[in-house]
């Protein structure tokens, strides 16, 4: 299993060409019940025009930083199985950029982040 903050290559679900893949970060970690297998991931891009994506500054890379301005789309989640998807590895991201992806991801899903407007 890539560790928590790895960024991965793996297939593209965008493009209907499979070997096509894209960069993910994972977010999950030992916790998920299949980690020796599965990992669960987020999608990045280098397209800035998503509201609401992550710009990842050039000091959350721990290493493997690209030449292009990379984004996260924490809404675009996927499960890789570690074996059959990924194909790659870009680099590691901090634990600390890592941790407002997944605060973000759950403020998709957790109603109780919800606040009155």
């Amino acid at each position: 299993m890539p560790d928590r903050g790895t960024v991965v290559w793996a297939p593209d679900p965008f493009k209907t060409d499979s070997g096509n893949p894209r960069p993910w970060l994972i977010i999950s970690d030992e916790r998920l019940p299949y980690p020796e297998k599965e990992s669960i991931a987020v999608a990045f891009t280098t397209q800035s025009h998503h509201p609401g994506s992550l710009t990842v500054p050039s000091d959350a890379w721990v290493r493997g930083e690209p030449n292009q301005q990379s984004h996260v789309l924490p809404w675009t989640i996927a499960t890789l199985k570690d074996a059959v998807h990924i194909v790659g590895t870009q680099g590691a991201i901090t634990a600390a950029f890592v941790d407002q992806v997944v605060s973000t991801t759950i403020s998709y899903l957790d109603e109780s982040s919800v606040t009155d407007a």
